[in-house]
């Protein structure tokens, strides 16, 4: 991130997504740096590999669908 390289710690955790009405919940490994962020920063390798991304950049929107890699049920 920003080319500065920083120290990360890792921890196996639980990460839920829900809309209010329906939910998606997996196992991820998940990354801690010693850095303040206004939001959490989610990347391909473990979250966005499970769903296919529809950028609506006029509504600054984004919709997931669950894809075929999702391990929940």
């Amino acid at each position: 991130m920003g080319g500065v390289p920083l120290p990360v710690r890792y921890v196996q955790a639980t990460l839920r997504l829900t809309d209010g009405t329906e939910f998606r919940e997996w196992t991820a490994w998940v990354g801690f740096a010693p850095v303040p962020m206004l939001w959490p920063l989610l990347g391909f390798a473990g979250f966005l590999q499970f769903f296919s991304a529809s950028f609506l950049g006029d509504r600054e929107e984004v919709e997931l669908n669950v894809n075929s890699l999702y391990p929940g049920t």
